[in-house]
């Protein structure tokens, strides 16, 4: 039996029990969202869950926000060289 601290430090660990565990359970969650009150509304709710999610983890925004848009508006003409 784990102690909690190694359980909740585990569960961001793909391929272990907690993990697992931590899936089963965001993915119930998700289903009761998707039965009381929509598909699009739990959609909606777990968009703004990753962007609270973003503002709370990253310590530069500026330069992450950066980062993705040049990635998505990058021409990537040497691709195919």
């Amino acid at each position: 039996m784990k102690d909690w601290k190694t359980f909740v430090k585990e569960m961001f660990i793909p391929g272990t029990t907690p993990c697992m565990i931590f899936g089963v359970v965001l993915g119930l969650i998700f289903a009761v969202l998707c039965l009381t009150i929509g598909v699009a509304k739990a959609l909606l709710i777990g968009v703004f869950c990753l962007i609270g999610g973003f503002f709370g983890k990253v310590k530069d925004k500026k330069a992450f926000i950066r980062n993705l848009v040049n990635f998505f508006h990058n021409d990537h003409t040497d691709r195919y060289e």
